[in-house]
């Protein structure tokens, strides 16, 4: 590489031609403190970041970007890949009106009641099960008691709906504590914060099951949230911000040996008529994009205001785990995690489509 010109300039670090807002900079790091060096998730708390944030010292050793920051840390960057996010900073997509409005027939909640579990053997009856869908329709998750071990329930249940997807994750997935078959926090035994799945797919999944097979230990509980009643709430608060989560596209990726998937959509998805049909928000697999000049806070605003909103812990539905135990849930609409663990936590686990999660809704005369 050549020589590159760096500079610091008040919150800014400067590379040749380009102004790197440190606001930004201080989140996107490749060291290894700031992102796992074989997912490439991100490891870097993107929302404790104080938006003063300034460079107070940059040196470049070869390809090698480090930057001292104000409030003691040291963060490298790839500047190969650093130039390359910087010229081609991303706009906001065009739209015909402002804002949303929410989808008729569902029922939005944001400081919700102790589940409702239903018992595994309305499968094999048809009103029953149709009672247990507009369930799922109505508030996004619908979950189960009863169920016998193994992959074949997983099966029954994607198949009331529509299909196993297949994924790079197979058809029907062992999700184990532990497991070093794919290089995801999900097999990890943190907490994880409520996000969505699949937004490094152009087509993200549209229901998730979750089968129980084993739990020993404490915590592990799966937490629920209505993104759409947190959309709702933050365009209530902060009708421009979210109005620009709706026309600012998010970069998203997945990275494994022989793997790497990369697909971008904002964090509220609109169709055609203005109606919110999808929220996509995982802080763990965002890609680098850099906003154009003068959107940069406004945009890190937005994203880190809607996040306060729907991570709000008053907002979560709690689901503890047992064997014999499933869920299913809207990955459109709600975001889920997970709280910490001790011990051992196996599950069975699928995805099906979203057209065919609408499709059943249809069938059973729903929509």
């Amino acid at each position: 590489m050549a020589a590159l010109a760096v500079s610091i300039s008040e919150r800014s670090v400067v590379l040749g031609e380009h102004v790197i807002p440190g606001r930004w900079l201080r989140d996107h790091g490749d060291d290894i403190d700031s992102r796992n060096p074989d997912s490439k998730q991100r490891l870097t708390d993107t929302f404790g970041i104080d938006p003063q944030i300034a460079p107070a010292a940059v040196h470049i050793d070869g390809a090698w970007l480090s930057v001292d920051w104000s409030d003691g840390v040291r963060t490298g960057h790839d500047l190969d890949r650093l130039l390359a996010v910087a010229s081609s900073r991303r706009s906001l997509w065009p739209r015909a009106g402002a804002g949303f409005t929410l989808p008729a027939g569902v029922d939005l909640w944001d400081s919700p009641a102790e589940a409702t579990w239903f018992d595994f053997g309305v499968l094999d009856d048809d009103a029953a099960w149709t009672e247990a869908l507009d369930h799922l329709r109505r508030f996004g998750w619908a979950a189960f008691d009863g169920a016998e071990l193994g992959e074949e329930p997983t099966v029954r249940l994607a198949e009331r709906i529509g299909y196993p997807r297949a994924s790079i994750f197979g058809t029907v997935w062992n999700m184990n504590s532990g497991s070093f078959e794919h290089q995801d926090s999900a097999y990890e035994s943190f907490a994880l914060d409520v996000h969505t799945d699949g937004t490094y797919s152009h087509d993200g999944p549209g229901t998730i099951v979750f089968a129980q097979q084993l739990k020993t230990g404490e915590g592990g509980d799966s937490v629920l949230v209505d993104g759409f009643a947190a959309a709702r709430d933050f365009q209530a608060q902060n009708p421009e911000a979210a109005d620009l989560l709706t026309r600012y596209a998010v970069t998203a990726h997945y990275v494994e040996p022989g793997v790497h998937l990369v697909a971008e959509r904002p964090p509220l998805r609109v169709d055609e008529h203005g109606t919110l049909v999808q929220v996509s928000f995982n802080n763990y697999d965002r890609s680098p994009v850099l906003p154009d000049e003068g959107l940069v806070d406004d945009v890190i605003d937005a994203y880190n205001g809607f996040r306060a909103v729907f991570n709000d812990v008053s907002r979560a539905l709690v689901h503890p785990w047992q064997p014999g135990r499933v869920l299913v849930f809207d990955n459109w609409r709600c975001f889920h995690g997970r709280t910490g663990f001790s011990g051992e936590r196996q599950f069975k686990g699928c995805y099906t489509n979203h057209e065919d999660l609408e499709g059943a809704y249809r069938v059973a005369g729903l929509i």
